[in-house]
């Protein structure tokens, strides 16, 4: 019962210290996370802008040096004597001097910007002027080209980039309007690069990072970088359309949830306010995950640290507050059992201590009534068996002075019993029997009892009579009535030979089975009319030789261990009775 109310205090206890040990633990997982995604988020805006600069820087060189050609190409523009082939990127054999200026300004750029694959000028009749035609080039309509698309039809007057499938291979194209010196829209100039080329040159300032890199210009898509910063082309429009849209309604929010094929990543965006591209950068929750699994440990670690702390601290503070509350059952049982000398140790907890000093008063208040109780009882008991012990004697005085002699045998022998048997009546119990056990002789007729000489069958029939009159008497008296069995059967014997009622061995009260030897001891060590008294070493001997026959052999161990020490000598005990004669029914 104890150990359940202090493993019920330690679990009320643990638990209230588990609470919050948990909470703090998760408190600190999301805010460690919460920074972590902060720090991403910056690195990335930082990142996207730092992209944005270089790459306006490009956008500028690229738009001065379309200048500058557009510059060289006013004149044969101006003159409107330049002819273009229609349809065909491949200039006549015999160019006149305005097609012919045209080529020389496209080869001069072409050797000062090696990158540079293709230089064109599109008419807005369709015509076409090239440097390198394109594959195909006489049979390609340049109105469906994606540069001619994205710039004349779109109405791109600035340079603009865009990226398509050119005549080497994937290409950048640089392009813009040409008006003529009135203002008239004469064409598209463009540019088609080495993508290769350009996106190393972007690729200085992006290193592998746990990010995808996606790089939009009016919605075309120019670079696609990997977490390992390698350019690559797995996506497919449809993916890359999910990514402008999810920008688009999302465009208060730099930082958004969104599902790509790399599962559960989180989008950020920057659209560039003077060039105009939208940079994406997508990044993996996972990413985020892998980068806390050291700071999940560390807090397991610490979590397991701070339970074990959490239980040798609660398990003993429950020991420290179950002590008392033990303390006071304990002592609670003790009263139950009737030790009312039970006193329990004050402890520090007030309300305890206070409780404590209620039960010790109560406790000693309850000793002292009890004490007195058992004190009454005791006396009267006393007197009730003292008055029944003379009445006896008073009838057959030639016995004065045996039930006290046979009672002293009774608890020297008891004395020596093991703890065990003790259990099963006290000292007190013993007492009360001894002196009582020849009760019943008060109702056994003065001719038989006093009669001088040997009785009749018919009188010792009577005689016999006395053990189970007594314990009926005996019987009579609720406070005494407990130690009948023993005035009953003090006369019954270990081979069932005995009486009243001819139990055996085990099936005789122990009570019964210490008084008949006590009494037989005291009977052959006092003079009876038919002989005279034995000595105690001849009483003695005669006890052992009936061990197993008329006797417990237990019991009379104990007796004869008790009688070697010295317990049983005269001196020690009251002086046996030395009449010449006593009547005969003194021997039953």
């Amino acid at each position: 019962m104890f150990s359940k109310a202090k493993d019920r205090i330690f679990a009320a206890l643990l638990i209230l210290c588990l609470i919050p040990i948990i909470l703090v633990s998760l408190v600190n997982y999301h805010a460690a996370k919460k920074a972590l995604f902060e720090q991403y988020s910056t690195n990335i805006r930082e990142h996207m802008r730092r992209l944005d600069d270089q790459l306006a820087l490009y956008t500028v060189l690229g738009q001065q040096e379309l200048d500058k050609l557009e510059q060289k190409l006013s004149a044969p523009i101006n003159s409107g004597k330049l002819i273009m082939p229609a349809g065909s990127g491949i200039p006549a054999s015999n160019p006149n001097s305005e097609a012919a200026a045209v080529l020389a300004a496209f080869t001069e750029f072409h050797k000062k910007h090696a990158s540079s694959r293709n230089i064109c000028l599109i008419g807005k009749d369709g015509s076409i002027l090239s440097l390198l035609p394109k594959k195909g080039g006489s049979k390609s309509d340049p109105r469906n080209w994606d540069v001619y698309h994205h710039t004349l039809m779109n109405g791109q007057e600035q340079f603009h980039i865009m990226k398509s499938e050119g005549r080497e291979g994937e290409s950048w194209w640089t392009s813009r309007l040409v008006k003529d010196e009135q203002g008239k829209l004469f064409g598209v100039l463009a540019i088609e690069w080495n993508a290769q080329t350009i996106t190393k040159w972007l690729q200085r300032d992006i290193r592998p990072t746990n990010t995808t890199l996606l790089i939009f210009s009016k919605g075309n898509m120019l670079l696609y970088v990997d977490e390992s910063g390698v350019d690559i082309d797995s996506w497919t429009e449809e993916e890359h359309a999910t990514v402008l849209r999810a920008i688009h309604e999302n465009a208060e929010e730099e930082g958004v949830p969104f599902i790509s094929g790399k599962g559960n990543t989180h989008l950020f965006h920057y659209t560039s306010p003077v060039s105009g591209y939208t940079y994406a950068e997508l990044l993996p929750s996972s990413t985020i995950d892998r980068q806390l699994d050291p700071l999940k440990e560390i807090f397991w670690v610490v979590t397991i640290l701070v339970l074990l702390l959490v239980v040798i601290i609660t398990r003993r503070v429950a020991k420290w507050i179950d002590r008392p509350i033990r303390s006071l059952v304990e002592a609670t049982e003790a009263l139950q059992k009737g030790d009312f000398s039970i006193r329990v140790k004050k402890h520090r907890l007030q309300e305890i201590a206070q409780l404590e000093d209620k039960f010790n008063q109560m406790a000693s208040q309850l000793q002292t009534l009890i004490e007195r109780e058992r004190e009454y009882m005791q006396t009267g008991l006393d007197q009730i068996v003292r008055s029944f012990y003379l009445a006896v004697e008073m009838k057959d005085p030639y016995t004065a002075g045996h039930s006290e002699r046979v009672t002293e045998y009774a608890l020297i022998i008891y004395d020596h019993l093991d703890d065990h048997k003790k259990a099963e009546f006290s000292r007190d119990d013993l007492r009360f029997a001894g002196l009582m056990h020849d009760i019943g002789k008060v109702a056994i007729p003065d001719r038989v009892l006093l009669k001088d000489g040997k009785l009749t069958d018919e009188e010792y029939e009577l005689i016999k009579l006395h053990a189970s009159i007594g314990a009926n008497i005996v019987n009579q008296i609720v406070s005494l009535a407990h130690v009948s069995p023993g005035v009953r059967h003090h006369h019954e014997r270990w081979d069932g030979r005995g009486y009243p009622d001819r139990l055996a061995k085990e099936n005789i009260p122990l009570m019964g089975r210490i008084l008949a030897v006590a009494d037989t001891f005291d009977a052959m060590t006092s003079t009876r009319s038919y002989r005279k008294a034995l000595s105690m070493e001849e009483a003695h001997a005669e006890i052992l030789r009936c061990s197993s026959t008329q006797f417990d052999p237990e019991i009379v161990h104990v007796f004869s261990e008790a009688y070697k020490a010295g317990c049983f000598h005269k001196n020690k005990l009251p002086a046996s009775a030395n009449q010449s004669e006593l009547p005969a029914a003194a021997q039953a």
